[in-house]
């Protein structure tokens, strides 16, 4: 005579069958979110490169900007979609004080830059002059470093000039929170060089 289950064995099974079905379906939720955060960041991230392409096309046919500009849109303009949005500026960069050291405030750039040159220029007496090699590698003074801050004040006008930070912030929503990431890029003026007068064209030449 066979003997059927008991229902505390039933209850047992069925609690087990619980639990297991939900680890399960739980797990299967969270690839469900881990996925859906993917694809949204995949989404974020393609609009962030189609708003800095636009960006790179505007200065390409207006030129850097003088001062600063920026925008808030829906990132990509002839693909936008819907939840997404770009806040993007391009703005000036200001490059640090090279060998600025504390009290210095009230000296100009060329003041120190004559300062280092004299420094320089006795440190190398002091130590007998040393041969060009010597000074070249920098046994007889730090020549590399006055050449530098020589050299650097002239450029630095000419840098903050020519070149200008481009930032984009992309945000969007996953449930309350609000998400978002910023990319950022460094833009360069094209400077088109100046044709060689001692050029001799085909037509010229014939």
């Amino acid at each position: 005579m066979s003997r059927g289950f008991t229902l505390l064995e039933v209850m047992i099974a069925v609690a087990i069958l619980g639990l297991s079905l939900t680890a399960i379906f739980s797990s299967e939720v969270g690839a469900a979110n881990v996925a859906a955060r993917a694809r949204r960041q995949n989404v974020a991230a393609t609009l962030a490169r189609c708003k800095m392409g636009e960006i790179e096309e505007i200065i390409a046919i207006e030129g850097l900007p003088a001062l600063e500009k920026k925008d808030t849109d829906a990132c990509c303009e002839h693909a936008p979609i819907e939840g997404y949005e770009c806040d993007w500026i391009v703005e000036r960069i200001i490059l640090p004080e090279l060998g600025a050291q504390e009290g210095d405030e009230d000296e100009s750039e060329q003041d120190r830059s004559q300062r280092r040159l004299t420094e320089t220029y006795d440190e190398i007496n002091a130590q007998g002059g040393g041969t060009p090699q010597e000074v070249i590698a920098g046994q007889a003074g730090n020549l590399t470093s006055m050449a530098l801050e020589i050299g650097y004040p002239i450029l630095k006008p000419f840098l903050e000039e020519q070149v200008r930070r481009a930032s984009v912030t992309v945000r969007w929503k996953e449930g309350p929170r609000e998400i978002g990431f910023d990319v950022v890029q460094y833009l360069v003026s094209e400077q088109i060089a100046s044709p060689d007068p001692n050029d001799v064209t085909p037509e010229d030449g014939q």
